[in-house]
Parts: C-alpha cells; structure tokens; sequence
C-alpha cells in the first residue's frame, strides 16, 4: 500500500494538535443533568454528553432522591471522568434538581440534558463555537424525538425554524423561536443567566415553556442554529406527556398563560406566541378529549377561548386549521350556554380528525365539511380550510433510472378531496432543459388512518411517470395535480422534487 505525502502526514499532525490547544482554551460549557429513577438510560445519556465533540466539559448530575441505581451509576462515570460531578438531594422535583445544578455549574455556558435523552456528536460543540462567534446570550438547538430505536424527524414547525439558521437576532426580529420552548437543545451564556434572573419555577409540570418565554424576551441576541443537536426520548411515565387528567390540562394552561404574561412587553411576540400556543399545543390538548370526562373538558372551556381572543382574527382564520377553529368555536359556545354536548358530538365523530372529511366549495371559499356544519350554529366561515389544507401532498415512492429511461413511482393527492378523478402534468427538469413525462396510474395509494383507526383512502392517487432519461444525475421533478369536483370545486396544486439518480 503507498505511503500517504509527508505533507498530509505533517497537515494531518499540525490540525490535531491545533484541535487538542483550542479544546484546551476553550470555555467550559457546564451540563446540568438531572436524574430520577432514570438508571435504564443515564449511562447512555453521560455517554453520549462525554463522547461528543465539544471536550472543555463541567457535567453536573443532580440525583433528584432516585431509589435505583440510578447515584452508582453516575459514581462510576465520576469515578473514569473528572469533569463528572455528581449531587445528591431529597426528592424534590426536576425544577429543584435543575436549579441545584446551576447553582454549582461553573461554566461559561450552561446546557440542560435530561437523564433520558442523548446529544449529537456535533451540535453542542457548533453551538458553542457559534456563540465564541456572535457574542449572542443563547444559542436554540435544532432536535429530534426517539421512539425505542427509532429516531423520528422533528414536527415542521421546528424544521421550519433550523431551515433558517441565523445569528444575533432578537425575539422581536425571530418570533419564530418561540416554538422552541424546551430548556433542552439551548446553550445559555451563564452571564446571561444571571443577569435576567433565570431560574426554573418549582412545582411546575411546564416549567420550559416559563423560562425559555423570560429567557427570549431578556435575550439581546439569540442564535438558531441548523446542526442537529439533541435527541429526547418519548417516555410513557414522562410527568407531561400523555397524561390526561384536570391537573395536567391546568398545568399545560397555566404555564401557557404565564408564558404570555411575560411577553406582554412585547405584544406583537406576544400575539405570535398566542399564535403557536393555538396551532401546535392546544390541538394535543383537544385531542385528548377522546379520553377525557367533563371535568377536563371544563378546562378547557374556560382557557381556551382566552387564547383565541389574543390572536387577530384575520391570522387566527388564516393560520389555525379549520377542524382546530371549529373545535375551540364550539368550546366557547359552550362557555355561554352550559351544553357541553355539541363538543362531545364533534369528538365522537372524530371531528379534529379532518382528512376525514371532504371539500365543500362555499361563497367565501373551499370548506371543510366537518360533523355539524350545517346545524351546529356557528359561523360558516369557522369551516373554511386555511391554504395549508389545500396544498398538494407529494411523496416519491421510487426512482428507476436506467440507460434510456427515467421511472418514478409517486403518490399526489389532496387531503379532502377524492383524486379518483385527478389529472396529472408532469415533467423533469435538467438545467435548461425539460422533459414532458408519460403518466399511468398505480394501486400504490396513499391513505390515512385517524386515531380511533377509522381509514380514508385515496383511489387514484398512485402514479407512474416515465421519462427519456436525463442527461445528468440531479434533475427536478415538477408534479402538477388537477381535481374538477362536484358542485363547482377546483382544486390546482403544484409540487416539486429534486432527485439525484
């Protein structure tokens, strides 16, 4: 086997040696990790934090009063790494563990990593780097759920808000990092910390979305970065997750209202955060009702319309998809009336679940015709879809690329409409040139299951494109779908794909 060039060997030797002096200088980013009865993962968890690329590390482990082997196993780690601290407390709570932490963190910056979850190789370390870089007071951390070994792709929101990574920036300028209100997956500068006061509520089951609301408003400069930092286990015991109960659904309220209280110096972020709070947290909560009794849906009665009356009415409409603005209609029809029935009716007949259910086209516009539309009371324009419940699913199945021809195998339909009908134009790009496609259906058909298990399928929206064969290896799928339905609907949609073959 050659020898590598002695110049490779010397660059090679010289990075190494400049990475180990730069780990060396760099500041100390303090890891506050609190554990509870978390022995089945805490190992993998400091691993994981110990192993990544960021080395200048002050790892602080809080046994929150654990009864498992929860305090030997963190012994053992402290016992192999010096920058492993490990504290004992009564059980008091993750607000208090967390809060103890910090209180002996000694680091420039300062993290949270729960016992169960894991990080990245490379996204604290990116993130700090980023900070060194901006003179920001935090740093918001793209992350990622883990189901058993299963990683799964973070919620849009959050894709959206990574696809735009940015530095220095206000909350005011970026409102769209409200979203993320974990004190997971952010890096704090501890002098920032300090000086807006921040500390974790004590008793609090939603302490995050608290703080991280104190945390954007006091923040002169905030960073978003777009590596992929931190990984969070979905837990079945989690205190917040699942639960459907009256404390839980209070707490989820409280802290959402006490998030707002916050930003009420701030009333255009405020309005935004009142925004997400409807489209992406209240939805967990109405969708509990399938489990719930009248006590849990009194909560909501009583919360939610303050919600939706923090919110212009325009955006409200545009934004806050039409099964969500029907369901929150119907709880503060109830607030009025007492009868919590028609809220019920709706649930049974898995109203929230709209793909469900068809397009009307009405005067104002394509509407949703979810159970009720026509005798429940409410305005028609409660059920009008917002043009995200419009647009035009896509997914590429599979791509064939042989010597003289180009097969793609694709799913396109929308939502609530039957595409049994559709037309399908297609065509594949390759910088100034276009290639029209030849297009046949397929049995391979989208479909979508609601969560009482009820399906919908999607007859016809199976397809099979053919294509000369490109001239290059990346090339840009263009699909244009057409639906005529009945009393007048028209529905156009327009997507692409780039494909590398």
């Amino acid at each position: 086997m050659p020898r590598p060039p002695v110049r490779r060997l010397v660059r090679g030797a010289v990075g190494r040696a400049a990475r180990r002096v730069r780990d060396l200088r760099g500041p100390t980013l303090s890891v506050v990790m609190p554990v509870y009865q978390g022995e089945e993962h805490l190992a993998a968890a400091l691993e994981s934090v110990l192993g990544q690329r960021y080395r200048h590390l002050e790892v602080v482990v809080v046994d929150d009063g654990s009864t498992d082997g929860s305090r030997a196993i963190a012994d053992e780690v402290a016992a192999r790494d010096p920058r492993v601290v490990v504290l004992s407390q009564p059980n008091a709570g993750q607000s208090a563990a967390r809060n103890r932490g910090v209180e002996v963190a000694t680091g420039t910056y300062l993290t949270f990593v729960d016992a169960d979850d894991v990080v990245t190789r490379e996204g604290l370390d990116a993130a700090v780097r980023g900070l060194e870089r901006s003179g920001s007071d935090l740093a918001v951390l793209p992350y990622q759920r883990l189901e058993g070994g299963t990683v799964v792709r973070p919620a849009p929101w959050i894709r959206a808000l990574h696809a735009r990574p940015v530095e220095g920036v206000t909350v005011s300028e970026r409102p769209d990092v409200l979203v993320h209100a974990i004190a997971c997956a952010k890096v704090f500068r501890r002098t920032f910390w300090d000086a807006a006061g921040l500390a974790f509520p004590p008793g609090v089951i939603y302490e995050d979305q608290i703080l991280t609301a104190q945390a954007f408003r006091e923040a002169a400069g905030i960073d978003v970065t777009s590596t992929m930092a931190y990984s969070w286990r979905r837990q079945a015991a989690s205190t917040s997750q699942g639960q459907v109960t009256v404390e839980n659904v209070t707490a989820r309220m409280d802290a959402a209202d006490e998030s707002l209280r916050l930003l009420e110096p701030l009333p255009a972020v405020r309005e935004e955060r009142a925004l997400q709070l409807l489209k992406h947290n209240v939805p967990n909560s109405t969708l509990k009702l399938e489990r719930a009794d009248d006590a849990y849906l009194e909560v909501l009665v009583e919360r939610i319309p303050r919600l939706v009356a923090a919110v212009a009415p325009d955006r409200y409409a545009r934004e806050v998809p039409a099964q969500h603005r029907v369901m929150n209609a119907l709880l503060d029809q109830a607030r009025t009336t007492g009868d919590l029935e028609p809220v019920w009716r709706f649930v049974r007949a898995e109203g929230l679940q709209s793909q469900l259910f068809d397009l009307v086209p009405t005067p104002d516009g394509p509407a949703v015709d979810l159970p009720g539309r026509l005798d429940d009371g409410l305005d028609p324009v409660t059920y009008l879809a917002t043009a995200e419940q419009v647009r035009l699913r896509t997914t590429v199945r599979e791509v064939l690329a042989g010597p003289d021809e180009l097969v793609v195998d694709v799913r396109a339909w929308f939502p609530h409409a039957d595409v049994a009908a559709a037309s399908l134009t297609t065509r594949v790009l390759t910088g100034r040139d276009t290639a029209a496609g030849e297009v046949e259906r397929t049995d391979d058909a989208a479909a979508f299951t609601s969560r009482a298990g009820t399906v919908r399928g999607y007859p016809g929206s199976g397809w099979r494109l053919r294509f000369p064969a490109p001239a290059t290896r990346r090339c840009e799928l263009v699909l244009t779908l057409t639906v005529d339905g009945p009393e007048g609907l028209h529905l156009e949609g327009l997507r692409s794909h780039r494909l590398t073959l």
